[in-house]
């Protein structure tokens, strides 16, 4: 099994999601965190052979910043 860590900067572009399934098959990787996904709400999906968990900002697409 092949764990990852991958910054992808934002997935908020149309067909990002399926661009990176495919990367993500290509490199056999099972589990993987990704960082700057930029989506918000909280959910967990499917999405062909992959199931999706994230956390992000409720009302912007960036993490908030403490002061």
């Amino acid at each position: 099994m092949t764990l990852a860590a991958w910054n992808v900067r934002s997935l908020y572009r149309p067909g990002a999601v399926a661009r990176l399934k495919d990367d993500l098959n290509r490199y056999g990787i099972a589990i993987t965190a990704f960082q700057e996904i930029r989506w918000s709400r909280s959910e967990i999906f499917g999405s062909g052979d992959f199931i999706v968990c994230y956390s992000g900002n409720k009302e912007r697409r960036q993490l908030e910043q403490d002061s």
